[in-house]
């Protein structure tokens, strides 16, 4: 069966590396998680692709392609010709910063560097690299991360992110094993670039914290005053969705504060916020009206887009739908019948997609890709000399769910270290700080001693599949934490440190078949307390990538509240 090896990196964000045989997952890996910098900007995935060969336990001469998810050849040769004729038409944005930031990206998707470091990479590991790359157009890679992923048969699919090479994303139409596009959205108009840009001006930092935006948009209000500055911004039609960005704002004119926006942006939306800056109500009620005009446009694009494939079924990716709330509007809609959200929807997710796109006409279908659990493993034995070797006290347990579900009923933070680490960003119960989503201070507690992070920032709740409904009754399930609802009422009140102030929560659905140990630690705390119900967030402290290996887990809960560590079959306590 044949081999197919899926890259993305080299500017920006998120790289990483995908492997099939056939048309099955091997393996799948982002480079942070193995350098230790988070989202590992400018690197190419070396270290990925080392594991993923090492998982599938061949050397690169048994890959039959390699492709990769940003078409580089006509990034450098084509993309400068589409900006001079940008430039033409605004001037404004000829400047400096601009023709600078244009010039590092085409130099770091330059093909030939891209096989110089794949060669230098390889031939420190005694092995020659003499492969061709097939590169794919960056939207068409996300489309086929998030079809060819959804097991449905047809789909319409919405992509949606900052650009990949001169467009921002596209309507696309998805049947058997292939993919059309319909309609493609060009720079300077841009649905993740108006996100980032406010994530930025809000104090935050743009291409990673935009979730910080989306959960303060919960403590505002909606303004009409609001919407028609911000129209000034990003206008929309009313019909379809169609949108169009103002350049000199973000990109034009003096930028004294920040690269992102203008001075004359400052002068509509006043004085930007500075880091850990107190947040006041008129900032909050811009957050909700940024986070409202979203949901707005894409929900008509949405809309449009069905009307325009006849195919009820939706498939997104691009980082604009790590927006858990757009996520559930859009879920929704009585347009949609059936939603699959790829869980690596950012960046992360186009090399599983050009991965696919080189093995679409191989034998057999593609299989849903119903959990991310492709990462790296450890054995109990190596669990333990890692445990030795850092001179930490342990116990090994017997049935640790029973005990740690005993911890967390008790109200003890408990850092939960198995099996293989999850692709994406959300940590779905194998590399997860757990809690008691029933204890009022929780959240605060893991904020303030654990997080290390704003004390109005959410936390999710893992739930077995048997009980989601009791929680939020009849609307769509989610299986990546990517979907956010509101729960039933009851339960803000029960369940008060794993809903969020406007009632809403980001649920992961856990499965005995996908994770069975996950499944019976919550079952076990259910005996205890009567909810299938665990806070669960990602087992890393803001700014770091989430832990990949045991020393790394170690060093977490040593420096952090959590009150023990639950690593393999090993339990470590303070």
């Amino acid at each position: 069966m044949n081999y197919y090896l899926g890259l993305f990196g080299g500017v920006g964000t998120n790289p990483s590396a995908a492997l099939l045989k056939g048309k099955k997952i091997i393996a799948f890996a982002e480079e942070e998680r193995f350098t230790r910098i988070k989202n590992a900007p400018l690197a190419l995935p070396i270290n990925s692709i080392h594991y993923c060969l090492k998982e599938a336990g061949i050397e690169i001469n048994k890959v039959k392609k390699i492709s990769f998810g940003w078409d580089c050849p006509h990034q450098f040769n084509k993309v400068p010709i589409f900006l001079k004729r940008l430039y033409k038409k605004h001037p404004g944005l000829r400047n400096n910063y601009n023709i600078n930031l244009e010039e590092r990206v085409r130099l770091g998707y330059d093909p030939d560097k891209i096989i110089n470091e794949l060669k230098w990479a390889f031939a420190k590991k005694n092995q020659k690299f003499n492969k061709k790359i097939t590169y794919y157009k960056h939207h068409l890679s996300h489309a086929a991360s998030t079809f060819y992923a959804s097991g449905f048969h047809e789909s319409s699919i919405l992509i949606l992110d900052g650009m990949g090479e001169e467009f921002t994303g596209g309507f696309y139409k998805g049947k058997k094993n292939k993919i059309t596009c319909i309609k493609k959205f060009y720079l300077p108009n841009t649905l993740g670039g108006f996100y980032s840009t406010f994530t930025e001006f809000f104090g935050f930092k743009s291409n990673s914290e935009e979730g910080k935006l989306m959960a303060l948009a919960s403590y505002g209000k909606y303004s009409e005053n609001l919407q028609k500055k911000l129209n000034r911004f990003l206008k929309y039609d009313n019909l379809n969705g169609n949108f169009k960005l103002n350049p000199v704002l973000r990109f034009g004119g003096q930028r004294s504060k920040s690269p992102r926006f203008s001075d004359k942006f400052i002068s509509i939306f006043g004085k930007p916020l500075k880091k850990k800056s107190q947040i006041a109500k008129p900032y909050k009620d811009l957050a909700f009206n940024v986070q409202w005009l979203l949901e707005k446009i894409v929900s008509l694009l949405v809309k449009d887009l069905i009307k325009k494939t006849k195919i009820q079924n939706l498939c997104l990716a691009g980082g604009v739908h790590m927006n858990c709330k757009l996520n559930g509007v859009l879920a929704n809609l009585p347009q949609v019948n059936k939603i699959y959200i790829q869980p690596a929807s950012s960046d992360n997710g186009v090399s599983l997609g050009a991965a696919m796109l080189s093995a679409r006409n191989d034998k057999g279908n593609f299989s849903k890709m119903t959990h991310c659990y492709y990462g790296i493993d450890f054995s109990n034995s190596s669990i333990e000399s890692s445990l030795k070797e850092a001179k930490i006290k342990f116990k090994k347990i017997k049935n640790i769910e029973k005990k740690v579900a005993k911890l967390l009923a008790d109200g003890k933070i408990i850092g939960w270290f198995q099996g293989k680490s999850e692709v994406g960003a959300r940590a779905l119960g194998n590399r997860s700080i757990l809690a008691n989503p029933l204890i009022k201070n929780m959240k605060k507690k893991l904020n303030e001693e654990v997080k290390h992070r704003e004390n109005w920032r959410p936390f999710c709740p893992s739930v077995n599949d048997y009980k989601y409904k009791d929680y939020f009754g009849n609307v769509p399930e989610s299986d990546f934490m990517i979907l956010a609802f509101k729960c039933k009422k009851k339960y803000k009140k029960i369940l008060p440190s794993a809903v969020h102030i406007d009632g809403t929560a980001r649920p992961q659905v856990v499965r005995k078949k996908t994770n069975k140990k996950f499944f019976k630690l919550i079952k076990e705390f259910e005996k205890i307390t009567g909810e299938a119900i665990l806070i669960n967030t990602s087992f890393n402290v803001q700014g770091e990538p989430i832990v990949n290996k045991p020393s790394e887990a170690i060093r977490c809960f040593s420096g952090t509240g959590i009150d023990y560590l639950a690593i393999g079959d090993f339990l470590i306590s303070k």
